[in-house]
């Protein structure tokens, strides 16, 4: 009996096929003022409610005028695109510049505390190489400016 012999080449396509297609669909949109979707065990999220180790961010301080502020200025930005705005809470999608992958970004604004948080993942790859994280510093960076 003969067996089949697999190629180096063919087994390292396999394992970058499955690893770029390590995908994740777009979260789901949380109760009322409930918590935001945990990451899941990729490290390509980062969450400001239940992040842990390299998925964790503090959450943004911001009054309820900047809070509209950043929702406006969201708005207005090419490489995001708002899927719904429910008041206290925002789901979006966001076109990483360079190769053009789509991460999704849910926001969710706690008045009495008056802080916003963040869950911000990639839909593709298994890591995000550091962009959720430094997206949420972005938007920390933009509700200093429009203090």
């Amino acid at each position: 009996m003969g067996y089949f012999r697999v190629p180096a080449c063919a087994v390292s396509a396999l394992i970058m096929v499955v690893a770029l297609n390590a995908c994740t669909s777009a979260p789901s949109q949380p109760l009322a003022t409930g918590p935001l979707p945990e990451c899941g065990w990729l490290p390509n999220c980062v969450n400001t409610q239940s992040g842990q180790g390299g998925q964790a961010a503090q959450p943004l301080a911001a009054s309820e005028g900047q809070w509209q502020a950043l929702k406006t200025w969201l708005g207005q930005q090419p490489d995001w695109q708002i899927v719904s705005d429910a008041g206290n809470f925002m789901q979006l999608t966001a076109t990483t510049p360079t190769v053009g992958f789509t991460d999704d970004v849910q926001l969710l604004f706690m008045p009495s505390l008056q802080l916003i948080q963040v869950r911000s993942s990639s839909r593709l790859g298994i890591s995000d190489l550091g962009t959720n994280k430094k997206r949420v510093e972005a938007l920390r960076q933009q509700l200093a400016i429009l203090n």
